[in-house]
């Protein structure tokens, strides 16, 4: 996967995937012991377990991920080819 960071995404406007053209999944970043993409709606897992995670549909990201927000950044993913889009702003 790709992480594509864009200054100015605006949150809530859906976004077709520019590596497939595929429709594009709104969520945040959240951290936890480790950086993952949690779904619009989705309410944070109790456990931090693989099963727990994918009940709620969250993504976990690899270690070298960045992690220098203070608050949690919208984004978008494409599921289809693995790719996270991150607003930075």
């Amino acid at each position: 996967g790709i992480f594509c960071i864009k200054k100015g995404m605006e949150g809530g406007s859906i976004m077709k995937c520019p590596f497939c053209g595929q429709e594009m999944e709104q969520g945040k970043l959240r951290s936890r012991g480790g950086l993952f993409f949690l779904p619009e709606g989705e309410g944070l897992p109790k456990l931090y377990t693989r099963r727990e995670m994918e009940k709620h549909r969250a993504v976990y990201l690899p270690p070298y991920a960045l992690r220098w927000w203070a608050d949690y950044p919208a984004a978008q993913i494409c599921r289809s080819c693995s790719k996270i889009v991150v607003d930075y702003n």
